[in-house]
């Protein structure tokens, strides 16, 4: 008998990284070749929404129209790069005012960890187009973050009307920067929200900082390894203010970062 579901408790829990990228281009395979309703479970929420700047190379990609938004909408079954790289390519009548991505639950901040985030991949890649893009992030607090981390879910009120308020600026700003009409195209424009974001925060200009790489992981009772989200000394590489330096202050801040250099 076909099975109709493929259900996958961990699968890509303590492998190395080559094993683990090989594992998720055979579950894709798997599920596109039976036509399978797949469910993964997963303590990692990162895993799970995004994969970096990641194409899908040796996968068919599907693209579904969904109506949950009042508008019309399609999904692309791939990686955020995949997504935005289809959209200009296949399924834009005309094209976009700019690419935006986000917002995102937990801070994309500082090189070189920028290169491993979905949200920051996404408007890169749109960016890598010629685009205006803007990649919106909100830095989360320790105990949401173990929170989503262990129950796969953030049950705050707080957080639900911080992320309400960074959303409503996010469009707001897009819309102003556009209308400004500065040389935006083949930029990224970076922003991030601090803990606790509220309409008065203050929202002021940076550049990302540097970093030093330092462990991203703590060794666990089990023998295994937990994603902790942590980086070194970090600096600035012109002594401007840095995007962390706006977080650690409370305040709103966003980086012009160029992607397209021609």
């Amino acid at each position: 008998m076909k099975p109709r579901l493929l259900l996958l408790d961990e699968p890509l829990s303590a492998l190395d990284g080559l094993i683990k990228e090989s594992i998720k281009e055979r579950i894709r395979t798997i599920a596109r070749q039976l036509k399978l309703t797949t469910l993964i479970v997963t303590h990692d929420p990162e895993e799970a929404l995004t994969i970096g700047r990641v194409y899908s190379r040796h996968s068919e990609l599907a693209v579904k129209e969904i109506d949950n938004f009042g508008v019309p909408c399609r999904t692309v079954s791939g990686t955020p790069s995949d997504c935005v790289n289809i959209a200009l390519a296949h399924l834009c009548k005309t094209p976009p005012d700019a690419v935006v991505s986000g917002l995102n639950i937990g801070q994309n901040t500082a090189y070189p960890l920028l290169w491993s985030s979905g949200t920051f991949a996404a408007a890169a890649e749109g960016a890598g187009w010629g685009f205006p893009a803007f990649a919106f992030s909100m830095r989360l607090e320790k105990r949401f973050y173990e929170q989503c981390r262990l129950r796969h879910v953030i049950d705050s009120c707080e957080l639900q009307k911080n992320v309400e308020e960074a959303s409503e600026h996010a469009a707001e700003f897009v819309i102003e920067m556009l209308a400004k009409r500065d040389n935006l195209d083949g930029k990224v424009v970076n922003v991030n929200y601090p803990v606790r974001y509220s309409r008065s925060a203050a929202f002021e200009k940076s550049i990302p900082a540097n970093a030093k790489m330092a462990s991203l992981y703590v060794k666990n009772e089990r023998g295994g390894y937990d994603f902790a989200y942590a980086i070194g000394e970090t600096s600035s590489p012109t002594g401007d203010v840095t995007d962390i330096e706006c977080l650690d202050k409370g305040k709103a801040t966003y980086s012009l970062i160029p992607i397209r250099f021609a």
